[in-house]
């Protein structure tokens, strides 16, 4: 009685939830399980049917997610990296999706993207001079 009128009660959150998870998709995944618990059975046509919306809900919210992550991309890159940071631990079968080269066309295969990164990366870095040192 005592404790629970001056220790103070702290509530932890759920840090399951994916950061491209939109309100949207939420709502349709917890229809989803809804229904199932109603019918009890994966292959009823309403299962089925929640299943598939709610599937296509949260691709949607993770593409939109993700293109707003290549818009903002000079704006905000650390919540880019931290995306990509995230990506790679969680699952492994996870990956980055199609990227836009400076000629603004999609590239999709693996061998592609890895020169386009690698473009993008060593323009970073230089090659000093080791002849020379002031």
């Amino acid at each position: 009685m005592i404790a629970g009128k001056f220790v103070p009660v702290s509530i932890v959150k759920c840090k399951d939830k994916v950061p491209w998870l939109s309100y949207k998709a939420a709502k349709f995944v917890r229809k989803k399980h809804r229904v199932f618990r109603k019918y009890k059975d994966k292959e009823h046509q309403a299962c089925k049917r929640a299943s598939r919306v709610a599937s296509s809900e949260v691709k949607k919210a993770k593409y939109n997610f993700e293109r707003k992550l290549a818009e903002n991309i000079k704006r905000d890159t650390k919540s880019f990296y931290a995306y990509v940071k995230g990506t790679g631990r969680a699952k492994a079968g996870r990956s980055i999706g199609p990227l836009i080269t400076e000629q603004n066309e999609v590239v999709n295969s693996a061998d592609e993207m890895s020169q386009e990164f690698n473009k993008f990366f060593s323009s970073v870095f230089t090659k000093e001079r080791t002849g020379e040192l002031p």
